[in-house]
């Protein structure tokens, strides 16, 4: 008859460690009213402690939301409660697939990640030693085949885990989560971007993180926020002068013909 399936059969295993996968990979944020709801109080207690942060500072302002959710309806939830920023950074890494965060991300894991990358090594390593058993098993062993298994048996292959460059894109099973997380941030902020642009006039700010310091990219965020408060001088061409130069002279005219005619 068929045999029981219970909770430790492989299948069952497999399709479990597939939910958990796919629910850290999608993690949800709270509701687009909630956010709003919060933000809305959070700057307005702000607004109070910082409205003389300095000299002439404007009553709204002076804030940053990091890691906002990527999602047209909290986008649209702020559009309706005002609180639209002046700026939007996204920060990328297109750069060699994204070897750069990737590579940061297992920085930041790596304990955790390691740690897998053993258990999956060590696994290999076991299910290879069994088979190498198992197909000397089937075979006619002589005295001499027989202590040469033993021998091999008491063997244990060390297991040493891989090391990546910093420029280097771990492909490995276990950073296949993370590569979805970065998959699905990519395919959300693509729809969140073209909303931005349809709605409203929101400066979007685009950066390359690979070979760039924090501080390097927070000049960068700054220049570019401070670019529309800064006075704009442009050159003047010869046209632009010869221009200038006949106004002038019309001008000149004007005031002398009203003289003439006092």
């Amino acid at each position: 008859g068929m045999s029981e399936i219970t909770a430790d059969h492989p299948e069952i295993q497999a399709m479990v460690e597939e939910a958990i996968k796919s629910a850290s990979v999608s993690e949800v944020a709270p509701s687009p009213e909630i956010y709003t709801e919060v933000l809305d109080r959070t700057i307005t207690e702000l607004m109070k402690e910082s409205k003389d942060r300095f000299p002439g500072a404007p009553k709204k302002g002076g804030w940053v939301v990091d890691n906002y959710p990527l999602s047209v309806d909290h986008w649209s939830a702020l559009s309706e409660k005002g609180l639209l920023p002046d700026t939007i950074v996204c920060l990328k890494n297109t750069q060699k697939d994204g070897a750069c965060v990737l590579h940061r991300t297992y920085l930041a894991n790596m304990d955790e990640i390691n740690s897998k990358i053993l258990k999956r090594l060590t696994d290999e390593a076991l299910k290879k030693k069994e088979e190498e058993v198992r197909r000397k098993m089937q075979e006619t062993l002589t005295s001499e085949e027989e202590q040469s298994l033993e021998a091999d048996e008491d063997e244990s292959e060390e297991i040493i885990l891989p090391e990546f460059a910093e420029d280097d894109f771990p492909d490995i099973p276990e950073m296949e989560i993370i590569k979805k997380k970065i998959d699905l941030f990519m395919h959300d902020w693509q729809k969140v971007e073209s909303e931005i642009k349809l709605s409203s006039q929101v400066q979007i700010v685009v950066l390359e993180i690979a070979e760039k310091t924090p501080e390097s990219l927070l000049n960068q965020i700054v220049l570019v926020m401070e670019k529309p408060f800064k006075y704009h001088s442009w050159e003047l061409s010869a046209e632009d002068l010869n221009e200038e130069a006949e106004d002038l002279a019309a001008e000149e005219e004007d005031e002398e013909e009203e003289v003439e005619e006092e």
